[in-house]
Parts: structure tokens; sequence; C-alpha cells
């Protein structure tokens, strides 16, 4: 198991040798490799910081500067270093932000703040999105090995169009980091299937956004076309916007909140989850995001743009792009069946009347 490296800003002597004797303590228990960097002062704390750390244990008054913590905080987040930071400090106080979380002196336990500290480690959010992580070991072989070699290229279209050349490049960077990163050996977590976009993105329609209505179903998928999403001043290329139906799982199998399911009841479930009961339905997984369920591809609905944006209200829920392909696969190859006649085959199968060569005997 890799070293986590943390950066522990506290100025009073017997508050750091308590902490440092708990981390001892628990790294004999648990075989953890920890190694703390403690620092005393403002100063101190911002020269050592750098993008080595997997975390920091911060005090907010620091030599009585009462923003002195606050002051270590922001050049975190400002170094764009993605870190958890743990608040140790006497005085309560309110942070929104979920990679950060507040321990109060009087009232934590040492060993609660490196639990948090090695749950979040364990992730592996540090070493991919961390500034020594993963994410920058294959950016960096992107940028020397994928786009460097087309840097003439680039140069010439950004004097022609800086800002849409900056856009490119990003789409260009983010296609090469997916196939450097890509590896589909393994199974997704449900968490995967989806993105948590900004509020900012409420406007931002995409094949794959779930919606939601005040009605008995709740959630749609928005499966319009993705060329037809496209704003052009200010209006979709489409005067319709659709939406699939997402049907709950309890409605297609009554029988599934419960948690003795038979053997036949079991084959039916994994069927259904690896989509391949019906051509029209695909299942949608729980996470914590979304509740899940089965879009119906056979239950559609098309409104005009003013019209869906007074009856739905767009969740901040994306399907990701790679399922949304698998999605839209499915929903084309059942509305592109056409069938055929039967063919009689009582003679090929029963009566051999296929030869070696492929004719009539």
């Amino acid at each position: 198991m890799s070293k986590l490296k943390l950066l522990f800003v506290e100025d009073e002597d017997s508050d750091l040798t308590a902490f440092l004797g708990s981390v001892e303590v628990y790294k004999a228990k648990f075989g953890r490799e920890i190694e703390i960097v403690p620092r005393k002062t403002v100063t101190e704390a911002l020269d050592t910081l750098d993008g080595s750390f997997d975390g920091a244990i911060i005090d907010l008054t620091l030599n009585g500067q009462k923003d002195g913590g606050d002051q270590v905080i922001d050049r975190i987040i400002e170094s764009l270093y993605r870190v958890p930071i743990a608040i140790f400090t006497g005085t309560p106080i309110d942070r929104d932000e979920k990679h950060i979380e507040v321990f109060i002196k009087a009232e934590a336990d040492h060993d609660d703040i490196i639990e948090w500290l090695c749950g979040y480690y364990d992730t592996g959010f540090t070493r991919i999105m961390g500034g020594r992580g993963k994410f920058e070991e294959v950016l960096f072989q992107a940028f020397t090995h994928n786009l460097v070699p087309q840097i003439d290229k680039w140069i010439s279209y950004g004097k022609a169009d800086q800002d849409r050349t900056e856009k490119a490049l990003l789409r260009h960077t983010l296609n090469h980091l997916s196939y450097l990163l890509d590896d589909d050996s393994e199974n997704c977590y449900p968490e995967e299937f989806y993105l948590r976009l900004p509020s900012t993105e409420s406007d931002r329609l995409r094949t794959g956004r779930i919606v939601n209505r005040d009605d008995e179903i709740g959630s749609y998928v928005v499966m319009t076309p993705a060329c037809d999403l496209v704003r052009r001043e200010g209006s979709f290329k489409t005067d319709r916007i659709l939406v699939a139906v997402v049907e709950p799982v309890i409605k297609l199998f009554p029988w599934s909140n419960s948690e003795c399911h038979d053997e036949e009841q079991k084959n039916k479930l994994e069927v259904a989850f690896r989509n391949n009961n019906t051509l029209y339905h695909h299942w949608l997984p729980k996470a914590g995001c979304f509740e899940g369920g089965f879009l119906n591809f056979r239950k559609l609905s098309a409104f005009r743009p003013r019209e869906f944006r007074r009856q739905f209200e767009v969740s901040q829920i994306q399907i990701s792009p790679t399922f949304v392909k698998d999605i839209v696969s499915r929903f084309s190859s059942y509305y592109a069946r056409q069938g055929q006649p039967g063919i009689e085959l009582e003679g090929f199968i029963n009566r051999g009347e296929i030869s070696t060569d492929g004719n009539s005997q």
C-alpha cells in the first residue's frame, strides 16, 4: 500500500504532539504508511505546500491570526491541488464543500480525522486527481506524444480563431485522455453511468440528460439527437424535444424489492439488468444521484421547446457519453426493425436439404 502524505498545520505544541502520537498508534494498528509534515505558521505552510500532498489537516487560528488557516485553505484551492482538507479547530464553523470536513478539537477523536482522510485516499481520488496523480501523468503523455507533434497545425488554427481553437484543443485532449485511460476489462460502478453537472448547466440539453416532471412517472431521459440540440442564435435546430419514460424496476418486477429471490427471479433480474430481456427496455442502474429504472423506448413524447421548459425541470444528472452511445444504438435498433416474411424451415432442419456446397439435394 502506498504512503499517505499529509500536511498538518498547527501552532500548539500539545495538540501537535497528541496528534502525531495518535498517527503512530493508527499506523501500527492498521499497517498504514502515513507521513505527517507538520508546520506551525502560515508562512511555513505556504512555503511547504505543493502537489505532493494527499490531504491537509489545518487549524484555523494560527499564531493569533484568526484567518491564518483560511489563508492556507485558500492557497490549496487556488492552486487546484484537489485534495481533502480536515479543519481541526476549536471554533465550530459551517463548510458546504464535500472535500472539506470540520472537526472540533474538544469533540473530535484523532482517529476520526485519520480515518476520514484514509477513506478519501483509498478511493484513489488523490492518486488520480491530485497534483502528482495519474491524471497529470496521462495528461503529460498526451501532451508530449499526441498533441505537440501536431503543434504547427494548431498554431495555424490559433492564428485564425483563438477561442475556437482552444475549445477544439480541449476536446481533442479529452479524446486522447479517454483513449489512454480506457480499460473496459473491468465492470463499472453505477456512479460511472452518470455525470453530476453544476447548476450552471441547467439550460444545456444533451442526449441522455435526465429531466423530471411533476406527474406519476417523474423521470424522463432526453432522446433528441445530439445534432438537433445544438443552439443557433439561442434556439435549438429542432422544434421538438423528444423524451422517453423511465419506469421503476418494481413496475416491471413487482417482487424485486424482496430480499428473498428464487433462482428464476434472480435470473430474470440478471437478464433484464444485462439488457437482454427486450429490445425496447434499457436498464439505468441505481446510483447515489439517481434512482434508476428502465428506459422505455415505446413510451415517447415530444414537446415544443417552450412547452418543454414549462413542464420539465432539467436535473443535474447526465448519462455519461459512453453509456449514451449504447442507449442510442439500442434505441436505433428498436426503430430500425423491419422484419421479413418467415421462411419454411422444416426441410432444412428435419430433412437435411442443405448440401456441403450450399445447394439443395
